[in-house]
């Protein structure tokens, strides 16, 4: 349920997944009692945007998502509970961290989706499509939905 609830909160966002000639974006919305993100919407693209992407080196079942726009920076990081490595599919009930002005919370039943993922032979995240459903704790309305689409260098 909470996967058919992320994928109409995005399409309300308007976030679809991005083409490649298209500048590294993230769209995200924070419900009032999510955490670290707090009662808060934006669209963040490149340029004005930063974007780092990657995974550990010695650890594929991780992305890390780092986006800052004028001084104000988000991240997400996706973690499967398996240990096998992030490829495209959808995942439900897995780790997920948002960071948010040097405040975190993991959450171990989100969900996230990965519409497009390219690594070259070193390990490096040259495209990254996706989204992410994350609650922190059991309060009523404190879910922060994200999706992203990132290629480097663009």
């Amino acid at each position: 349920m909470r996967v058919v609830a992320l994928t109409c909160a995005l399409l309300v966002l308007g976030a679809g997944v991005a083409s490649a000639g298209e500048p590294s974006r993230f769209v995200f919305d924070a419900e009032a009692g999510a955490f670290p993100v707090t009662a808060t919407s934006g669209d963040w693209s490149a340029p004005q945007a930063e974007f780092i992407v990657s995974r550990r080196p010695w650890d594929d079942n991780n992305l890390h998502i780092d986006v800052e726009r004028a001084g104000t920076y988000h991240v997400v990081e996706l973690f499967r509970h398996d240990g096998n490595p992030i490829t495209t599919g959808t995942y439900t009930d897995q780790k997920a961290l948002i960071i948010s002005a040097g405040l975190g919370c993991y959450d171990n039943a989100a969900d996230f989706t990965i519409d497009r993922l390219d690594v070259n032979e070193q390990g490096i995240v040259l495209a990254l499509d996706g989204s992410v459903e994350h609650r922190c704790g059991d309060r009523p309305d404190n879910a922060f939905r994200a999706k992203f689409h990132y290629v480097r260098g663009a």
